[in-house]
């Protein structure tokens, strides 16, 4: 068994502060090692073919969606010159182009069937490539130009949120697959864009945070969810 659940969360109460870009980079690091390990070591795949929860996506799309949104960091351009947009605003393009994600996602899992961790060992070099490599401060991802470190963020989060996903699947007695510091910058993230939208603190702290901000739990605020 690897050493992830000596690092695995549940509902970590976060702090907003602020990050350098290596701490981003190797918080998003981090917890990409803790994910991929907690999915072999927990057998996830053995339940490959069964509902995610999401949608028409089975466990296997969802582990291969995992690498997918992974490697949009390999994609990047530069944006020199442009000015950034922040990430509530960015990924607030997610909800409009989930019909195109989920299609790409569907490609990328038929042609995995059976080596889906292969697969998204292979997606993931390529995105550790691209940052080993350099990438410039300000980058030009699909819903528009955005600071490096946001797009990181933008990562961390689809980590956060799906790993969070397959762990509710497999059951809560499970050892859970989150790093105590990437719950702590998602939440950052999310509690700054309701506060700026609402022009108050969020009620709901850690994973709580997550599933609402991301409409896993519905709650009457019309202020989110806030990504979808």
């Amino acid at each position: 068994m690897s050493s992830y659940g000596q690092r695995a969360v549940s509902g970590t109460p976060y702090r907003h502060a602020m990050t350098t870009t290596s701490e981003v980079e190797r918080v998003l690091r981090d917890q990409w090692a803790v994910l991929r390990a907690w999915i072999e070591d927990e057998r996830v795949l053995d339940h490959a073919s069964e509902p995610s929860g999401l949608g028409g996506w089975t466990v296997g799309d969802l582990v291969v969606h995992l690498g997918f949104g992974l490697r949009m960091v390999a994609d990047l351009g530069s944006a020199a010159g442009r000015e950034p947009i922040g990430i509530a605003e960015y990924v607030a393009g997610y909800a409009p182009a989930q019909h195109r994600i989920a299609a790409e996602t569907a490609g990328i899992a038929a042609s995995a069937r059976g080596a889906e961790l292969r697969t998204v060992d292979r997606l993931a070099d390529e995105t550790w490539q691209a940052l080993d490599g350099g990438l410039p401060d300000v980058v030009l991802g699909r819903r528009g130009p955005l600071r490096r470190d946001d797009f990181l963020l933008t990562r961390l989060i689809e980590l956060v949120t799906h790993g969070d996903d397959l762990h509710r699947r497999l059951g809560p007695q499970r050892p859970g697959p989150l790093v105590g510091a990437a719950v702590a910058l998602v939440c950052g993230v999310f509690a700054a864009a309701y506060e700026e939208a609402t022009g108050r603190p969020p009620r709901w702290r850690g994973l709580e945070l997550v599933r609402v901000a991301t409409g896993r739990i519905a709650t009457g605020d019309p202020a989110v969810p806030l990504l979808s």
